[in-house]
């Protein structure tokens, strides 16, 4: 399939006290394809995911995910554009308030799925990430690790077309990061699409990859 999942063109935002974020921020991911960028401190990355998600929104210039133009006053187009896109990292978080289960299981609910789908995916997403035995458990009992792997199940659970990953490694150990990479590349063979953002470049090669770089408020 060649249709964009996401599209900016020509892309202006600053920040609350005026200083540029971005200006014309031009970039698109097609399904099926994961975007790898790169940036240091205050390159944006936040900024970019913030508005691919509909948490904040562009000066000028168009930003269009899943087809829909992401633009205020569209609150239910950006919640519906927003169940379709799972997250680790960055902005992404467990709710401290749910269990991990629940926690994992969320998207799923949100989606109305059965009871017993929601059984099934989220005990198997539990198992494949090593938390079966914290299911019960809330975020602020996990470890720092703990805590990716959850992210990164509730991010797996419900198939949505796109992940968004904040620094996948980080903090990880080595043969974690490993794990990690081998669900990456899993994923980016599935045909779902994928955004990974980090300071620097991955280690491992991913296929169906495209590489970006913001640098002076343009994507490189």
């Amino acid at each position: 399939m060649d249709e964009n999942i996401v599209e900016m063109g020509n892309v202006y935002l600053d920040s609350a006290k005026g200083d540029e974020i971005f200006r014309n921020l031009n970039f698109s991911l097609k399904s099926g394809r994961t975007a790898i960028i790169t940036g240091g401190p205050g390159s944006g990355k936040t900024s970019f995911v913030e508005m691919v998600v509909g948490r904040q929104f562009a000066k000028s210039g168009s930003v269009e995910v899943f087809g829909q133009i992401i633009k205020p006053g569209r609150r239910g187009i950006v919640n519906k554009v927003r169940r379709q896109i799972g997250g680790v990292g960055g902005i992404f978080e467990l709710i401290p308030s749910y269990t991990i289960a629940q926690n994992i299981s969320f998207p799923i609910v949100v989606a109305a799925k059965s009871k017993k789908y929601r059984h099934e995916r989220t005990l198997k997403m539990l198992t494949e990430f090593s938390l079966i035995n914290r299911a019960g458990d809330y975020p602020d009992d996990l470890t720092r690790v703990q805590k990716t792997l959850a992210l990164f199940a509730r991010a797996s659970v419900a198939n949505q077309p796109l992940i968004i990953i904040d620094e996948p490694s980080a903090g990880m150990d080595q043969s974690t990061s490993e794990r990690i990479f081998k669900y990456l590349h899993d994923v980016s063979m599935s045909g779902l699409s994928m955004i990974i953002l980090g300071s620097e470049k991955i280690k491992y090669d991913l296929p169906n990859t495209d590489y970006y770089e913001f640098k002076n408020g343009t994507m490189e």
